[in-house]
């Protein structure tokens, strides 16, 4: 059975042990090491290279890591410097979207699908989100510290579009600007009940 820990504070790793064939889903770049033999393959789930694509960065096609023969240990590590969280898709309602470069790995099994949320990428106000469903955890990052906002029914907040991280979907969300100059940033208006994951920097 998978096994998975999350180092504490920024630069903290996700380390992974997998059994005999285990294997685990995981944004390509995000493998650091490993002990034992694995297999890397091209996931079948392309939704994340979709999303990517849209939005015109570099790919972060899921990739599938699995243990050949024996067990290993493999450790991942988002490409910037910030921390990991675990966001627990069956406490969150089977559901969770995550910002297209936040998604670390996730047990295989857990369904991958693409969300764009406001009228992004046409006039870029909006948040492209990797929508995961299932009853694991599913593992993000963000940049800086990742801190988990819980919001009460009737509660709301508004954050930056690039320090969203992760957010269950049953918080309703909308996308604006924070004025109405045509380059000012894009946020996301939040409304509970539910979780949100923002990113400090």
């Amino acid at each position: 059975m998978m096994e998975a820990s999350v180092g504490d504070g920024m630069g903290g790793l996700l380390e992974v042990t997998l059994d005999a064939e285990e294997a685990v889903l995981a944004a390509a770049g995000a493998l650091v090491d490993h002990t034992g033999d694995v297999r890397i393959d091209r996931s079948r789930a392309g939704a994340m290279r979709s999303v990517a694509n849209t939005a015109r960065e570099r790919e972060v096609t899921p990739v599938r890591v699995r243990a050949v023969g024996g067990g290993a240990v493999v450790r991942f590590a988002p490409d910037y410097p910030g921390e990991i969280a675990a966001c627990e898709l069956g406490a969150a309602g089977g559901r969770v979207s995550v910002a297209w470069d936040g998604f670390v790995a996730a047990p295989v099994g857990v369904s991958v699908g693409a969300r764009s949320i406001g009228n992004a990428p046409t006039r870029g106000m909006g948040l492209l989100m990797t929508q995961f469903t299932g009853e694991r955890t599913v593992y993000v990052a963000g940049r800086g510290r990742v801190e988990r906002v819980a919001l009460a029914e009737g509660d709301s907040r508004v954050v930056a579009a690039a320090n969203v991280v992760a957010f269950e979907d049953r918080v309703r969300v909308a996308v604006e600007r924070v004025s109405a100059m045509e380059d000012a940033a894009s946020v996301g208006r939040f409304h509970g009940p539910g979780t949100v994951w923002v990113a400090t920097r």
